[in-house]
């Protein structure tokens, strides 16, 4: 610090002596030219007034040594020059004195030798017969003053410095020496610049704040450890090393580890286990922003969160949470298994039923009997064909199996829709309206088709006769915004909870004929898939509004 205000002092000194000497000289050497131009146009006004009054001056009493007299007559010849013989002169028609004098009367013009390091001062009248009388002096410039007086800048200077660094010294020490002289344990009792006392009170805030902090802290963690320990879900806690600061003891439990916290605590991650999916985590853990991935771990299985811990992008550590996820895991398995069974289960039926019709059709069953038979056994063995559809189907989609996305135009999709409803709507008198962009989209194509085909599906099936569907369709950015509107019969208050379960139709009077009971649900299990989401607005009686945000 000493040495900080040691050079802010010097260097302000010495800039200040070098800004002083060059004004000074540039002051004096500008009111010393200012003053010798006044006194030249007066000797040079006074000069013109002599000869506008004599018939024939004696030209050689206009000499002298302080200044250059010229007579130039209306052509810019040379008359008279009080220094040189006017043959051996240009003619000075085109001198800028000479034409701003013809032209104005008067012209006073400066003119600096590089050369010489010389300026040069003309002043120049018109006389009453049209001659300019045209008067010079030669001075110093600025420059050329200051070579002629750079000893004594140099002396000065040199003096100035000397004293500057004493000064300087001494100054910095004074103002240092109270500084150092604080009591930071207790910065209100300090007798020092009023300037310091401000901080010394921030000092003293501070230093509260942090004992309090401190004891909050110390309360904080208490709380953590006791929350953690009770909590089921394994929690581990890193530093920015990987090095473990606090586990509970569920995440001991799971990793079937019996020592206290000492044998724990400051050790890698990888010494709570050899999996290879926490070795990896462990590994990238510094490009990981976060991580969820299912593993297995000693029988069971958990879905395992990594997560960086910072605080105004500056890196703190790490958290490690394992969420017991092996029911669900076994209910998922139950329901693929489920989806698998009654997939083959129904198959056969349906082989049957469609071989029935077909003999009745090559007409082994009596000929009256035919057309309406055979009609409803093909109607019965298309709708469990459609059931074993959307069983597979929905069965693919709980899988976790991405599904591929592929460009298409979403209007060709939502007519190619509505063309293969268009008998089912006509048959109920039902318009349907759609409002689609011709826009080209990067999406799954299946997810899409079915989203549209099973909401509309059930706006025609639960509508009124002569009723009315909507379907509006606006892509913006990343998302696919869907309105599926109907003026059907509603869904009853103590239903709409489970509108999207398995088999689940709110008509019980089309459970049997035309729904399968799975269209809401995979529809559901798509938008689940897909982070979307979807909202259901619905009036008993008035009609169902379906909206689902779909990101692409």
């Amino acid at each position: 610090m000493i040495s900080r205000i040691f050079r802010s002092v010097f260097f302000m000194t010495i800039l200040t002596l070098i800004l002083g000497l060059g004004l000074s000289v540039f002051i004096s050497s500008y009111l010393s030219l200012k003053q010798d131009s006044e006194k030249l146009r007066h000797y040079t006004q006074q000069l013109a007034h002599v000869l506008d009054e004599s018939d024939a001056p004696d030209l050689r009493l206009l000499d002298t040594d302080i200044y250059r007299i010229n007579i130039i007559n209306f052509n810019g010849d040379v008359l008279y020059d009080s220094h040189m013989r006017e043959e051996t002169l240009e003619n000075h028609s085109k001198r800028i004195e000479f034409i701003q004098a013809k032209q104005y009367g008067h012209s006073e013009v400066h003119r600096y030798s590089t050369t010489l390091g010389k300026r040069t001062v003309y002043y120049a009248l018109k006389l009453a017969d049209g001659r300019v009388l045209r008067s010079s002096f030669t001075s110093d410039s600025i420059i050329s003053l200051t070579r002629s007086l750079i000893l004594h800048i140099l002396l000065v200077f040199t003096l100035a410095v000397i004293v500057s660094v004493f000064l300087a010294k001494k100054l910095s020490a004074s103002i240092v020496k109270p500084i150092n002289n604080l009591n930071l344990n207790n910065p209100e009792e300090n007798d020092c610049y009023d300037e310091l006392k401000p901080l010394l009170n921030r000092i003293a805030e501070h230093q509260k704040r942090i004992k309090k902090l401190l004891r909050k802290v110390t309360a904080s963690h208490v709380q953590l450890k006791t929350l953690t320990t009770r909590l089921s879900e394994g929690i581990v806690l890193l530093n920015k090393k990987g090095e473990i600061l606090l586990l509970n003891n569920s995440a001991k439990a799971i990793f079937s580890k019996n020592t206290d916290d000492n044998g724990l605590i400051g050790k890698p991650l990888v010494f709570l286990s050899q999996n290879s999916v926490i070795c990896s985590v462990y590994e990238k853990r510094s490009q990981l922003e976060f991580h969820k991935q299912n593993i297995e771990l000693n029988g069971k299985y958990f879905s395992l969160i990594f997560n960086k811990i910072e605080d105004d992008s500056k890196l703190l550590g790490y958290v490690l949470l394992l969420v017991d996820i092996t029911k669900e895991r076994e209910l998922q398995l139950q329901r693929q298994e489920f989806a698998a069974n009654v997939s083959h289960e129904l198959k056969t039926p349906l082989q049957s039923i469609i071989g029935r019709a077909e003999l009745i059709e090559n007409g082994i069953v009596k000929k009256d009997d035919l057309p309406v038979f055979g009609a409803r056994i093909k109607h019965e063995g298309q709708t469990l064909l459609s059931m074993i559809n959307d069983i597979m189907f929905l069965s693919r989609v709980e899988s976790g199996v991405k599904a591929k996305k592929e460009k298409f135009n979403i209007r060709s999709v939502a007519d190619t829709v509505v063309e293969n409803l268009n008998e089912k709507a006509l048959s109920k008198k039902i318009t349907v309206l759609v409002n689609c962009p011709d826009n080209v989209i990067y999406f799954t194509k299946r997810y899409f088709y079915e989203i549209l085909n099973n909401l509309i599906d059930n706006a025609i099936k639960y509508n009124k006769e002569e009723g009315r569907v909507d379907c509006t369709i606006t892509v913006e950015r990343d998302n696919i915004f869907i309105k599926v509107s109907d003026t059907g019969i509603g869904i009853p208050y103590e239903d709409s909870t489970r509108i999207f379960e398995r088999f689940f139709t709110v008509d019980r009077s089309h459970s049997n004929r035309d729904s399968t009971g799975l269209g809401l649900t995979i529809v559901k299990h798509i938008v689940q898939e897909c982070n979307g989401q979807i909202k259901v607005d619905s009036k008993l009686g008035e009609g169902t509004s379906f909206s689902l945000n779909l990101h692409i």
